[in-house]
C-alpha cells in the first residue's frame, strides 16, 4: 500500500533580497575607499616627512647633531622657554578655544560689508609674525651649538645628515 499522507513540504530556504545585496556592496566600497585613505596618506606622510617646501630637512639636521649637542638645546628651550612664550604650553582647548576665535573672525570677515581685505588678511596671516621670530630664535641657537662642534664633530654630523637625507629620498 503507498502512503498517501502528505508529507510536510520542506522550508524553502529564501534569497537574500536585492536591499541586502546593494547594502553588502555599498559597505565592500566604503570600506575601501577607507583603507585607500589610510594607505594613500601613510605612503605621502612617509615621503614628506621632515619636508617644508623651501627650507632643508630639519629632522634630518637634528637628528644628525651629537646627543649632548641635542640633549644642550633640549635644555636651553625648558629652561629660557622659546621666545613668545608666556607660561605654560596652552592645553588642548586652549588651542582649540583660539582657533574658533580665528576661525569666527574669519566668518565675520566674509559676511562685513563693506568687506574689508587688509583686515582679512590680518586674520588669515594669523599669528605667523610670532612664528617666525620664534623659529628665528630656535635657528640661531641651533647654530650656536653647531659652532661649538670641533671640525671632526661637524663632519661626522655632515656625514650622519647626509644619510639622513638619503634615507628620506627613498
Amino acid at each position: 500500500m503507498s502512503d498517501l499522507t502528505p508529507t510536510p513540504a520542506t522550508p524553502r530556504l529564501r534569497k537574500p533580497g536585492r536591499g541586502l545585496r546593494i547594502a553588502l556592496v555599498l559597505s565592500l566600497m566604503v570600506n575601501l575607499l577607507v583603507v585607500g585613505v589610510l594607505v594613500g596618506g601613510a605612503m605621502r606622510a612617509s615621503r614628506m616627512d621632515g619636508f617644508v617646501p623651501g627650507q632643508p630637512d630639519m629632522r634630518a639636521l637634528w637628528w644628525a647633531l651629537p646627543d649632548d649637542s641635542r640633549d644642550a638645546l633640549r635644555a636651553s628651550v625648558n629652561r629660557r622657554g622659546m621666545p613668545g612664550d608666556h607660561g605654560h604650553r596652552p592645553s588642548r582647548e586652549e588651542r582649540r578655544a583660539r582657533n574658533a576665535e580665528l576661525n569666527a573672525r574669519m566668518l565675520a570677515g566674509l559676511r562685513a560689508d563693506p568687506f574689508d581685505p587688509q583686515a582679512f588678511a590680518t586674520v588669515m596671516a594669523g599669528d605667523r609674525d610670532e612664528r617666525a621670530r620664534r623659529l628665528d630664535t630656535v635657528h640661531a641657537d641651533f647654530a650656536a651649538q653647531v659652532a661649538q662642534l670641533t671640525p671632526e664633530q661637524r663632519r661626522a654630523m655632515a656625514d650622519r645628515f647626509e644619510e639622513g637625507l638619503r634615507r628620506h629620498d627613498r
